[in-house]
């Protein structure tokens, strides 16, 4: 027997505002509140945030909110959602040149050269991941990839990952060769002052901050060590590279900050050589999940992995938008409200200032024998 649906029905704006009205909330004007429904939609505005204003266990709004609370609570989500994605698109232009380079380096600018599946890890997936990476070349009729096609009948990678969606570049990247793997962790994770230029900057930065006096180890020993802590600062990237690609998602389909979780979390043990507790203490990590796989967790993987001076714009620019939604009583009660509906600390902005973009040999020296010692 087929399932019986319940219909949707159709309302009109006068039935709206009284329903709204009959579950408790305050709509001092008729004409504003179908004008901020018309601007913004009855389920994006109401269906998205009612629970947020609802009396616990209820469906009926606290006591003094009005419609344009809801509103206001929408607007500083906006504001957020816009900033973010902003700086989430910064980030993807900057993996997806550091990874161009190391294939055009070491495997040629032709597609067949640098798309070749036998020069990738976990040969199945690659295959199949070369495969439509090679037919979306083929198929593509824009420019630039159709300039290059005509003028040297070749696309090379810089091109082909203008092209390409996050989610596509990451699983590219999760197929690299360890030598191209740890060219990219190099050129994202903030360890590139002071290395040797000749060697991967992942085992660089591990090799140049060991202490054999403190670590008295065997040559064998130390070569294990580095391979241990490379593969550690590997797998964080990656990490925070799922967690930036699943936020960056629902940002572009407009979905909602509030509540959502990635679906990859971060190591709190290797996140801490550039992540101090001033940013999240261990105990809100393991006890109420600050900083590993939430809101903050994607704006510290973009902060750490980001540029210095894209992060430091970014810090900025969340410093202005919270001064500008806490200006008055009214604002600040509700930009606090949202602040703790996204679970983030109210002091978030400072705190991430506290986030090791740029420091002293001496000072990544002694963060990094914590990290280190931790383990």
């Amino acid at each position: 027997m087929q399932k019986k649906h319940k219909e949707v029905q159709f309302h009109n704006y006068p039935y709206m505002i009284d329903k709204l009205r009959s579950k408790g909330l305050l709509i001092d004007s008729n004409t504003l509140a179908i004008e901020i429904l018309k601007s913004r939609g009855y389920y994006n505005l109401i269906n998205r945030y009612k629970e947020e204003f609802y009396i616990t266990g209820t469906k009926k709004y606290r006591e003094d909110v009005r419609i344009t609370d809801l509103y206001y609570y929408h607007r500083i989500e906006d504001d957020l959602r816009n900033i973010l994605f902003k700086f989430t698109i910064n980030f993807e232009q900057r993996l997806k040149e550091a990874m161009a380079f190391t294939l055009a380096q070491n495997f040629g600018t032709k597609q067949h050269q640098y798309l070749d599946p036998y020069k990738f890890r976990n040969k199945s997936k690659a295959q199949s991941i070369t495969k439509f990476l090679l037919n979306s070349i083929r198929e593509c009729t824009d420019n630039p990839t159709k300039y290059y096609k005509n003028k040297y009948g070749n696309v090379p990678p810089w091109i082909l990952l203008s092209n390409t969606t996050l989610g596509q570049t990451r699983m590219l990247f999760s197929i690299f060769p360890l030598k191209l793997t740890e060219y990219v962790v190099g050129e994202l994770l903030p360890i590139h002052e002071n290395f040797n230029p000749q060697e991967p900057q992942p085992r660089s930065f591990i090799a140049n901050n060991i202490d054999f006096s403190t670590h008295k180890v065997n040559e064998e020993e130390f070569e294990k060590l580095i391979e241990q802590q490379t593969q550690n600062l590997i797998e964080l990237t990656r990490n925070m590279l799922t967690i930036i690609t699943n936020f960056r998602n629902t940002l572009a389909h407009g979905n909602r900050l509030i509540h959502f979780k990635a679906n990859q979390k971060i190591n709190l043990k290797t996140i801490r050589t550039f992540v101090p507790c001033s940013v999240f203490s261990d105990e809100e990590f393991y006890h109420r999940d600050l900083g590993k796989n939430d809101l903050l967790a994607f704006i510290v993987s973009l902060i750490t992995l980001m540029d210095k001076y894209d992060s430091l714009y970014l810090l900025e620019q969340l410093k202005a938008w919270k001064k500008v939604n806490t200006q008055s009583e009214f604002s600040k009660k509700t930009f606090d409200e949202f602040i703790d509906s996204c679970g983030l600390p109210h002091n978030f902005v400072e705190r991430l200032r506290n986030i090791n973009i740029e420091s002293t040999q001496r000072k990544r020296n002694r963060d990094f024998h914590k990290w280190y010692d931790s383990f």
